[in-house]
């Protein structure tokens, strides 16, 4: 899915009925630890449903503004409906050093 910003290899793999989850989490910066808060879950999602709600999700959270305490947004595509590393299907971030764009994490 070149549209999302990783070439998956193993698109050919999946399953005509792979179901996907949304992750969208903040990184915030609590007294100097940075923790993650899970701002929405959008599970059960079939693979062109998964796309547009994507390419809606990052135009939304580019406009979002960060400040002292949002140091980040990450918006994470799991398969399978499950939350393993094996299983994260794309994995985007926004950080206060590329605020105007998307860093593309490849598997």
């Amino acid at each position: 899915m070149a549209d999302i910003g990783q070439i998956n290899a193993f698109d050919e793999l999946l399953s005509d009925d792979e179901t996907f989850v949304i992750i969208v989490q903040a990184v915030i910066n609590k007294k100097d630890n940075l923790i993650k808060d899970v701002l929405r879950e959008y599970p059960s999602l079939k693979k062109d449903e998964m796309t547009s709600l994507l390419v809606h999700l990052k135009d939304f959270y580019l406009n979002e503004p960060l400040s002292d305490t949002i140091q980040a947004f990450t918006i994470t595509v799991y398969t399978n409906q499950s939350y393993a590393g094996d299983n994260i299907y794309a994995n985007l971030k926004r950080t206060r050093k590329n605020p105007k764009e998307w860093t593309h994490t490849a598997k």
